[in-house]
């Protein structure tokens, strides 16, 4: 995740000079995946249902490998529209949905805590992928870099996969953990499995409705600002190694927001947790805006990297259960899931073509911020407190 997701904005412009052809032409290659992740999101709760997710997970590794080595190949941008299709098709089916639903099983309590640990893993990666691809841009070209990228991705995630993910703790005869509890060996259905709403009954309510809009609000958001921070300091006169160490200092930051997240929704609820994302990710883009005039612009765009840019990793995975409940979680969190990938599709694009209509990125900041402002609003009034959670 931290090399196919998190150092895809160090190719933007590379490629676009490369090629000839628009920045927004290749940016929209993110659009593209996160419009394959949408369509894939809409059915693979249910997919996980009635499949071994493991076993879904071994093919889709190998699929992504193939598609992001091929991308060195290539010669005309529409190609890259079609393996980026394929890598959002796989990316659901190996990502946050997954994750998220193994460790459903392997804990009782302190999930968010520890999909914190787990989603930091593309924040890692990315801190040090991303300046692993910057030097070897520089070096080698961004053809080349694709090839020693993707032999990465086949050397660390393909054994990871096949051999050491279970999907139960049952499977390396273990319990699941649950603070305070024993590990007796036995499978223990916890209280709270049953409780809450279908997703028929979700459907109905306003809040359901509220909520997707609000993901896909966040999902332009998040990707306008991540697919052009790269880009951005390289207008600025930066260079690509530079942007690629600011991006992976960033990353580190995500990796501990991830956990740190994770922490408050488990102690200080959904409301909380949700609201300090959101103030974060504005102040990323307040960040971007005055980049070029001041020093205290860098540091806000960490900040937003710190709890903002981990939205579709932690909030929504961990909001959804608290919110409606466990008892159809799995198809609840497939069109919300969906709804930010389609937000995430509309962010690049939208990046794009404001950058090559204005020859600056600055009035889509300013449109995001305009959009986050309403979100907090929104979020804040609708959302829960941690005394009025369903579980």
């Amino acid at each position: 995740m931290g090399i196919i997701s998190n150092c895809a904005s160090l190719f933007i412009k590379p490629i676009s000079d490369d090629l000839g052809v628009s920045r927004r032409a290749v940016s929209s290659t993110i659009s593209v995946l996160s419009i394959g992740a949408m369509i894939t999101s809409l059915f693979a709760g249910r997919l996980f249902n009635d499949h071994n997710i493991v076993s879904i997970m071994r093919v889709a590794i190998i699929v992504m490998t193939i598609c992001f080595f091929c991308n060195s190949l290539f010669t005309n941008i529409q190609a890259f529209y079609i393996t980026a299709a394929i890598n959002g098709i796989c990316q659901v089916m190996l990502t946050t949905m997954p994750i998220t639903f193994i460790l459903n099983n392997w804990f009782k309590t302190d999930v968010g805590t520890a999909l914190g640990f787990a989603s930091m893993g593309s924040g890692l990666g990315g801190a040090f992928f991303n300046a692993v691809a910057g030097k070897r841009i520089e070096l080698y070209g961004w053809r080349m870099t694709y090839r020693i990228l993707s032999v990465v991705i086949f050397v660390l995630a393909v054994p990871c996969i096949f051999f050491l993910i279970k999907r139960k703790p049952e499977e390396k005869g273990c319990s699941p953990y649950e603070k305070g509890g024993k590990n007796t060996g036995k499978e223990e259905v916890p209280v709270s499995l049953n409780a809450g709403v279908t997703f028929a009954e979700a459907k109905k309510t306003k809040f359901f409705w509220i909520l997707c809009a609000c993901a896909v609000a966040l999902g332009v958001s998040m990707n306008v600002t991540y697919s052009s921070i790269s880009s951005r300091l390289q207008d600025l006169g930066y260079s690509i190694s530079f942007s690629a160490n600011f991006l992976s200092i960033g990353m580190f930051l995500m990796a501990g927001g991830k956990i740190l997240l994770g922490k408050i929704f488990d102690s200080k609820g959904v409301r909380v947790a949700f609201t300090l994302a959101n103030f974060s990710l504005l102040a990323s883009q307040i960040g971007l805006l005055i980049a070029g005039k001041t020093r205290l612009g860098f540091i806000l765009v960490f900040f937003g990297m710190l709890f903002g840019l981990v939205y579709g990793a932690v909030c929504f995975p961990l909001a959804i259960p608290h919110i409606f409940g466990k008892k159809d979680y799995k198809a609840i969190m497939g069109p919300i899931t969906a709804a930010v990938s389609f937000g995430g599709a509309i962010g690049p694009i939208l990046a794009g073509a404001i950058y090559d209509r204005c020859g600056s990125y600055n009035p889509a900041y300013i449109i995001c911020g305009i959009i986050m402002a309403v979100v907090i609003l929104r979020t804040v009034k609708e959302l829960p407190d941690k005394s009025h959670q369903t579980c």
